[in-house]
């Protein structure tokens, strides 16, 4: 039988076989690259993890308003030329050149934001801080552990910024033909009031305790001479001021609402107004220079006061500028606080909780010389050269 001829082989079934093999093996290398690629990537994060951390920490909170990380004192400080420490009720908040950061009271990081401000500045309340851009145009408000608000003022420059009752802000202005403007929001952001000066330059102001009340100190001058007038304003009305009490001879340098109380600390002298009239209710003048002062919630005042020779004085004044104590020879002091029922001062390495009558409560030795403190809760927090520290009192 003759054997039938075979077919002719099929070189197309070979080649594609060669083919998948070869494209197989191709992919296995492509799999080992990226793995290659992928490890080493992991590689440079691990070794440059800090660096790489704090801008997508930044960014991150900046969406999300959070970056809760551990606790514990001391707090290390991150890098900065510049530091503000504010306490914002029981917690506390650092403002740096370029970053925002909230803290809890254990010291645990609630926030870091990344402000981009040439010049930051900031204020707080016993829950908000405002920080701002001085000299530029950008504003925000933030709670302990969120932001509530950023605003602008794109035609003029921010000259300060204060916070009062209901979350108010009144930001002050310079730019065009006025000396200053006065904006004012709420705890949103919406714009609620508007005050314009020409001749006069805002220094300090401060809100009535349900808000429907602003109050500023006033500077101008007349034939020469320096002016100091503290003016009350209805923001629901664009009507002249309430009442203005003029001081001569005088620059403001702080102001403060409590209750029925306006006390305003000047140069020379601190003035207790009715808050309803603008009546004068006290008066206490200095007789050296004044060194420092801190106005109380009540709306006391302490005042350290400088004599040549006997070195500087205390005086704790009531809401009336009564004279409730006083005591002389304090050479060493760098930051004194006034509360209600007590004051805490700090002095070197020493920081001591006193009665109004310098009667001492608690005291504490610290580690280190330090220049100030802030008062969060029932916490007393230092800021030193790479920490922030909490005094045991």
């Amino acid at each position: 039988m003759k054997v039938p001829d075979m077919p002719a082989a099929d070189n197309s079934l070979n080649d594609m076989t060669a083919f998948r093999k070869k494209k197989k093996r191709l992919k296995i290398l492509r799999n080992i690259i990226i793995l290659a690629v992928i490890i080493a990537i992991g590689v440079v994060i691990y070794i440059f993890r800090d660096e790489i951390a704090k801008p997508l920490k930044g960014i991150a909170s900046g969406l999300t308003g959070q970056t809760a990380q551990g606790g514990g004192f001391p707090v290390k400080l991150p890098g900065s030329s510049e530091y503000t420490l504010l306490s914002v009720g029981n917690d506390f908040a650092l403002v740096t050149d370029t970053y925002f950061y909230t803290y809890n009271s254990a010291g645990g990081q609630e926030q870091a934001v990344q402000h981009g401000y040439v010049n930051p500045a900031a204020v707080s309340t016993e829950k908000r801080a405002l920080i701002y851009d001085r000299g530029g145009h950008d504003f925000a408000l933030y709670s302990s552990g969120a932001e509530m608000f950023k605003q602008s003022v794109n035609d003029e420059t921010i000259v300060s910024a204060f916070i009062g009752a209901g979350d108010k802000s009144a930001i002050v202005t310079s730019g065009g033909r006025y000396s200053n403007v006065v904006y004012v929001y709420d705890g949103t952001g919406k714009w609620l009031y508007t005050r314009k000066f020409i001749d006069e330059n805002v220094m300090q102001a401060d809100f009535s305790d349900d808000g429907k009340y602003l109050f500023l100190t006033l500077v101008r001058s007349n034939n020469g001479d320096i002016v100091t007038e503290v003016c009350k304003y209805d923001i629901s009305s664009e009507e002249k001021e309430l009442w203005k009490y003029s001081i001569s001879d005088s620059l403001p340098y702080a102001l403060k609402v409590s209750g029925n109380t306006v006390t305003a600390v000047e140069d020379n002298a601190v003035y207790s107004l009715n808050a309803d009239t603008g009546e004068e209710s006290g008066r206490y003048s200095f007789e050296g220079e004044l060194s420092d002062f801190d106005i109380g919630e009540s709306g006391g005042v302490y005042v350290l006061d400088y004599y040549a020779g006997n070195g500087k004085t205390v005086m704790v004044l009531d809401n009336t500028c009564a004279e409730v104590s006083k005591k002389d020879g304090y050479d060493t002091i760098s930051d004194i606080k006034l509360y209600d029922s007590e004051m805490c001062i700090l002095s070197g390495r020493d920081i001591a909780r006193v009665k109004q009558d310098f009667t001492e409560i608690s005291k504490a030795r610290l580690e280190h010389d330090f220049s100030a403190f802030v008062r969060a809760g029932s916490m007393y927090l230092m800021l030193g050269y790479d920490t922030i520290e909490k005094a045991n009192l």
